[in-house]
C-alpha cells in the first residue's frame, strides 16, 4: 500500500471528536457504549418526566393525550383480546357496528412490537402503551446514533446526543402519544442509510426491508417518507462521487425502483385491504385545492426551532420542528464548510426548503398528507425534516477542528441576529414569549463557548464532552417538559372497569344469541365497545364507514367525517340495529319496552324487549320509500323508514313543537318513551330537568339533534333549556304501533343458528320475494350463500348490507373474507421469495458458487456490487483517476481505508472512459 494510502488511513482513525472516555491520549471507547447511551439517556430523560407529571407507577395519572384517549388504548384493548380470545383477526364486532379489523390492524396497529401486549395483563394496557413509548423512542435515538456511525464511520459517543435530539424533538413533543407512528420515526434512519448503500454500495437489502416495513407498520406515514425517500435519491445521484457513466446511473436507477417495488410489495398483504376500506370511508373524497396560499412566513415558521416554544396539534398548520438550538450554529457552519462538497450541501439545503415550503403552503401540504389536508395533528413530516436538519448539523460538528474562527464567529453572529430579529417580530404581539428566545439565546452562546474550547483544546477533552452532554440533556429535558406528555388522571379512565366488565360478562355467560350493547349514559369514548369488548355501534376511527355515517346523521345519532356515536338513538334504533342490551351509569325508569337486568358498582344493564335479529325482510323497494329527511330531524327519518319498511305510519307522533324558546316545561300528555328533537343549528348543549334531577346534553353541533328524555308520566315535571333558541320538538313513542312494526320485522328475521366473528349461519322463511337487510355495515368482503349458492351483495343508502331473498323457506349464510387480503398475501409471499432469492444469488455469487462470467457483459455489470465497467467478456474493473485521487486525499469524506487494499492492482484510466 502507498505512504498516502496510510496516512490517510491513520488520519480517519484520529477523526473521532468528543469521544475520548477513558484518557486524553487518543484510546477509543468500545462502540456499543454509544449506543447504549443513546438509548438510556432518552430513557432517563423520560422516565424522570413521567416523575414529574405523577405518571404511574409514580402518581395517578397517565399518558394518554387526544386520540391515544379515544382510540389507541381501545384499540390496543381490542387486539389484546383477540389475540388471547383466538379470534379472527380480520372482522370485528365491537366497533361502529362491525368493522373490517385487518384495515384497523393496519392503520393502527401493525407494529411487530404490539404482539407483546398479551403478555401482560388487560387492565395495564395504559401502562403498557407509556412503558413502549419510551421504548420506542429509545430505539429512535439508537437509530439515527447507528445512521451516523455508518455514514461517517465513526462510534464517537457524542452521536448519542444526536440520537437524543432526534428521539426528543419537537415532532416528538407533539405527537409521541401517538404511538402508531413512532416504528416510523424509527426506520427513518435505517431506510436513510440503506438509500446511500443502495446508491453508493449496490447494496439494496436494508433499504427495502426496513421501506417494507415502514409501509407495513403505518402506510399513512409511510407516504411521506417515501416521498421524502425520492428526494433524497436525487441528492445522492447528483452528488455521487464514484464512476460517472450513464449505464452506472442507470443501474442505481433501476436499483431502486425494483426494491421499492419489492418494498411496497412486503407489505401488500395489509396495504391492498387498507386501500378497499378507504375507499368506502370519508378519506375516498379527494377534492384539490384550487387556489394557493401561503399559511405564514418563513421567518415565523423558523422561531419553531427554538426551545418551549408551544407545540400545534389543531388546525394552525404551524409544524413542530424544534431539534435542538445548536443548529443555529451548525447549519451555518455546514453551508460554508468546504470540506463538504457543494453538491451534497445544496442538495440538502434544497430537501429543506421542499419541507419548509410543504409546511407553508397549502397545496405542498395538501400532497404530503396523501392528497388530503390533516384533520388536525398539523406538518407530520416533520420527524424527516429533523433527520436532514441533524444529519447536516453533525457534519459540521464533525469537521469543527477545520473550522476556521471566522466562520464560527460568522455563525454566531448569525444565530444572534436571527434571534434578535425573531425576539423583535414575534414576541412584541404575544406570539411567543420572550424567554423562548433569551432561553435560546443562552443556550446556543454555551455551544459556541464548547465548540471553542474544543477548537482550542486547552481543557482536557473529557471536561469538555461531561459539559456538552449536561448542557444537552438540561436543554433537551427542559423542552420537553414544557412542550409534551400532557397527562390525564388514570383512577378516573379506569373508573368504571371493573364494574362495565363485570356487568357485560354476566350478560355473555347467560345469553349465548348475537346482540350488541352500548352506552346510554356514562360512555367514555366512541370506542367504549373495542375498551371494554362487547359488540357495539359506536366507532372514531379513521377507516370507519361513511356510508353508516351519513346514515346515522339522517337517523339523529352524533356522527362526523371519521366518527358515529350511540349518542342520539332510540327505542326504535335499539330495535333495528340489534342492540339488545344498554349499559348506564344511573338507574333508569323501566317499561314493557325496557327492563333491569343486572347490575354491578354503579354500572348497570338493562335489556330492550323488543330487538330485531342481525337481518330481517324488508319490501323490494324499501329503499325508494324511505325518504331520509334532514339531519335535523332523525324522528321523522325513522318514521319514514318504519313506513316503508312495514306500512305502519307515525311510530312517533310529535307532542309539543317549541320555535325560538330557550327555556320551555314540557307536560306529557301520556306515558310513554319522550324524545326532544333540536333543530336550531346554534345550540350546543342542551339541559334537562325531570323532577329535579338535572342531565346535560353537550355536542349537538358534532350533529346528534335527538335527545332521548327517557319513560316519563303524566305526573312527571320537565324542564328543556338551551343556550340559544332551540327549536325544539317534542316527540312521543307510540308503543302499540312500535311492537306491531317490530312484529311484522320480526316474522321475516333471521333465525341465527350459529355465529362468529367471520360466518353467520341461519334461517329464514320469506312470503313473498323481499329485500334480507342486514344491520352490517355494507363491505365487499361479506359474501351471502342463499341455500349454498353465492349471491350478489349491495349496499342500501350506500350503508348497510343487503340480498335479494325470493319467496320460500331458505338457508342463508354469511362469511367475511377482507376484499384483497388473499390478493395481498400472495403478493407479499412472492416478494419474500424474490428477495429471498436474490440475496442467496447474491451470496453465492460471491462466494463463486454461481458463475456469472459467461453472461453478456452488461448483465454481468448490474449484477456486480462494485461501479465497474465490464468492457468484454473477461471482467475488468476500471476506476477513474479522480476516484483514486479522492480516496488518497486526507481532507476526503470519510471512507473505510481498510478496503484500499482491494484497490492497489485495479487499472487506472482516463475520466472520459
Amino acid at each position: 500500500m502507498s505512504k498516502k494510502i496510510k496516512s490517510a488511513k491513520a488520519d480517519t482513525k484520529k477523526r473521532f471528536h468528543f469521544s475520548l472516555l477513558d484518557d486524553e491520549n487518543g484510546s477509543i471507547p468500545s462502540g456499543n457504549i454509544t449506543f447504549v447511551m443513546a438509548f438510556l439517556i432518552p430513557v432517563i430523560i423520560l422516565a424522570a418526566l413521567y416523575y414529574v407529571r405523577d405518571i404511574f407507577p409514580f402518581g395517578s395519572n397517565c399518558y394518554l393525550r387526544s386520540d391515544m384517549y379515544h382510540q389507541y388504548a381501545p384499540f390496543f384493548s381490542e387486539f389484546w383480546h383477540k389475540i388471547r380470545s383466538g379470534e379472527s383477526l380480520t372482522y370485528s364486532w365491537d366497533i361502529g357496528m362491525g368493522t373490517n379489523f385487518t384495515s384497523l390492524f393496519a392503520y393502527y396497529l401493525a407494529s411487530p412490537a404490539n404482539w407483546l401486549i398479551a403478555l401482560f395483563p388487560q387492565r395495564s394496557m395504559i401502562e403498557i402503551m407509556n412503558a413502549m413509548i419510551i421504548v420506542k423512542l429509545a430505539a429512535a435515538s439508537v437509530s439515527f446514533a447507528y445512521y451516523i456511525a455508518k455514514h461517517f464511520h465513526t462510534k464517537s459517543c457524542s452521536i448519542a446526543l444526536f440520537g437524543t435530539f432526534y428521539a426528543l424533538s419537537g415532532f416528538v413533543a407533539a405527537y409521541s402519544w401517538n404511538i402508531m407512528w413512532l416504528d416510523c420515526v424509527i426506520l427513518v434512519p435505517l431506510i436513510m442509510l440503506g438509500l446511500e448503500r443502495l446508491v453508493n454500495e449496490n447494496k439494496c437489502l436494508l433499504y427495502c426491508i426496513s421501506l417494507g416495513l415502514c409501509i407495513f407498520t403505518n402506510y399513512y406515514i409511510a407516504i411521506m417518507v417515501c416521498m421524502a425517500v425520492v428526494l433524497y435519491f436525487i441528492v445522492l445521484m447528483v452528488s455521487y462521487n464514484g464512476t460517472r457513466h450513464p449505464r452506472i446511473y442507470l443501474k442505481k436507477f433501476i436499483h431502486w425502483c425494483v426494491y421499492s417495488l419489492l418494498a411496497g410489495g412486503l407489505s401488500a398483504c395489509l396495504l391492498l385491504p387498507e386501500l378497499y376500506t378507504f375507499s368506502l370511508s370519508a378519506s375516498s373524497d379527494v377534492s384539490f385545492p384550487k387556489t394557493l396560499s401561503v399559511y405564514f412566513s418563513m421567518l415565523e415558521m423558523l422561531t419553531r426551532q427554538l426551545i418551549n416554544i408551544p407545540v400545534h396539534l389543531g388546525l394552525d398548520h404551524y409544524p413542530n420542528i424544534y431539534c435542538g438550538v445548536f443548529i443555529f450554529l451548525l447549519i451555518p457552519l455546514y453551508a460554508m464548510n468546504k470540506k463538504i462538497q457543494p453538491r451534497e450541501r445544496i442538495g440538502k439545503f434544497c430537501i429543506l426548503l421542499v419541507f419548509l415550503l410543504a409546511f407553508n403552503i397549502n397545496i405542498f401540504n395538501f400532497i404530503w398528507h396523501g392528497f388530503h389536508y390533516p384533520n388536525s395533528l398539523p406538518c407530520r413530516q416533520s420527524f424527516i425534516y429533523v433527520f436532514f436538519v441533524l444529519t447536516m448539523a453533525f457534519e459540521a460538528f464533525y469537521y469543527l477542528k477545520e473550522t476556521t474562527d471566522k466562520q464560527l464567529a460568522a455563525a454566531v453572529w448569525i444565530a444572534v441576529g436571527l434571534l434578535f430579529v425573531i425576539e423583535q417580530m414575534f414576541t412584541t404581539d404575544s406570539t411567543y414569549d420572550a424567554k423562548s428566545v433569551y432561553i435560546s439565546g443562552a443556550f446556543i452562546l454555551a455551544y459556541a463557548l464548547l465548540i471553542q474550547l474544543h477548537r482550542r483544546t486547552s481543557f482536557k477533552i473529557p471536561v469538555i464532552l461531561f459539559a456538552a452532554f449536561a448542557v444537552s440533556i438540561i436543554e433537551c429535558t427542559m423542552n420537553m417538559e414544557s412542550t409534551g406528555l400532557g397527562t390525564t388522571n388514570r383512577t378516573a379512565y379506569l373508573l368504571d372497569y371493573d364494574a362495565v366488565k363485570t356487568v357485560t360478562d354476566t350478560i355473555a355467560a347467560s345469553d349465548s344469541t348475537f346482540y350488541r350493547m352500548d352506552k346510554i349514559t356514562g360512555a367514555r369514548s366512541k370506542n367504549d365497545g373495542a375498551w371494554h369488548n362487547y359488540h357495539s355501534l359506536a366507532t372514531f376511527s379513521s377507516t370507519s364507514n361513511a356510508g353508516i355515517s351519513d346514515l346515522f346523521g339522517y337517523l339523529g345519532f352524533e356522527h362526523s367525517t371519521n366518527a358515529y356515536g350511540y349518542e342520539g338513538a332510540t327505542m326504535v334504533t335499539n330495535s333495528l340495529f340489534s342492540v339488545k342490551y344498554v349499559i348506564s351509569n344511573q338507574h333508569l325508569a323501566e317499561s314493557r319496552l325496557l327492563q333491569y337486568v343486572t347490575g354491578s358498582d354503579g354500572e348497570f344493564i338493562y335489556k330492550n324487549n323488543y330487538t330485531l335479529p342481525l337481518g330481517y325482510l324488508v319490501p323490494t323497494n324499501f329503499e325508494d320509500e324511505w325518504t331520509s329527511s334532514s339531519m335535523y330531524n332523525g324522528i321523522e327519518s325513522q318514521n319514514s323508514l318504519i313506513k316503508a319498511a312495514t306500512g305502519i305510519a307515525n311510530v312517533f307522533t310529535l307532542t309539543y313543537e317549541y320555535t325560538s324558546e330557550t327555556d320551555v316545561n314540557i307536560e306529557p300528555i301520556k306515558n310513554g318513551h319522550m324524545y326532544l328533537a333540536v333543530s336550531g343549528t346554534n345550540v350546543d348543549s342542551v339541559g334537562v330537568k325531570v323532577n329535579g334531577s338535572v342531565n346535560n346534553y353537550s355536542g349537538l353541533k358534532n350533529g346528534n339533534h335527538l335527545i332521548d328524555i327517557g319513560y316519563v308520566t303524566t305526573a312527571d315535571s320537565i324542564e328543556v333549556y338551551g343556550d340559544t333558541p332551540m327549536g325544539l320538538s317534542v316527540y312521543t313513542l307510540e308503543e302499540e304501533r312500535f311492537i306491531n312494526a317490530y312484529n311484522i320485522l320480526n316474522n321475516g328475521g333471521l333465525n341465527i343458528t350459529s355465529h362468529s366473528d367471520t360466518k353467520i349461519k341461519g334461517t329464514v322463511t320469506a312470503q313473498s320475494d323481499s329485500t334480507m337487510l342486514f344491520s352490517i355495515p355494507y363491505d365487499g368482503g361479506w359474501s351471502v350463500y342463499i341455500d349454498g349458492k353465492k349471491v350478489n351483495t349491495y349496499a342500501v343508502k350506500d350503508a348497510l348490507l343487503a340480498v335479494s331473498v325470493s319467496a320460500g323457506e331458505h338457508t342463508i349464510v354469511l362469511k367475511y373474507m377482507p376484499v384483497n387480503l388473499i390478493k395481498g398475501c400472495i403478493i407479499t409471499l412472492l416478494c419474500i421469495i424474490i428477495l429471498v432469492a436474490v440475496h442467496l444469488f447474491g451470496k453465492y455469487r460471491v462466494n463463486g458458487k454461481i458463475d456469472t462470467t459467461k453472461l453478456p457483459p452488461l448483465l454481468q455489470e448490474y449484477l456486480s456490487e462494485t461501479d465497474t465497467l465490464f468492457m468484454h467478456r473477461k471482467t475488468k474493473v476500471i476506476m477513474t483517476q479522480s476516484d483514486i485521487n479522492q480516496i488518497k486525499q486526507d481532507t476526503a469524506p470519510p471512507v473505510d481505508i481498510d478496503t484500499l487494499d482491494d484497490f492497489e492492482n485495479m487499472d487506472i484510466t482516463d475520466d472520459t472512459k
